[in-house]
């Protein structure tokens, strides 16, 4: 899968379906399904810290409390 077609999303994003970022392997993956539940880490709710619901679409960059994802990260892997 491309880059472009990978959504950069928060790191703090959850959901039992998503692949989120390790080292060496995949990252999100394109695709919405209408039944998906996606949470935050920092709140452990389904409203981020900002009080608007996560998801996919809507936890990127340009949101208050969007944390990069670790791929975007430009410090070095440490094992």
């Amino acid at each position: 899968m491309s880059d472009e077609n990978v959504p950069h999303v928060c790191k703090l994003l959850r959901t039992k379906s998503g692949f989120g970022a390790v080292a060496g392997g995949e990252g999100w993956k394109r695709g919405d399904s209408e039944t998906e539940i996606y949470w935050c880490l920092n709140t452990m709710e389904s409203f981020g810290p900002d009080d608007d619901f996560v998801h996919a679409q809507s936890c990127c960059k340009g949101r208050q409390c969007f944390q990069r994802p670790v791929e975007d990260d430009d410090s070095p892997n440490v094992a």
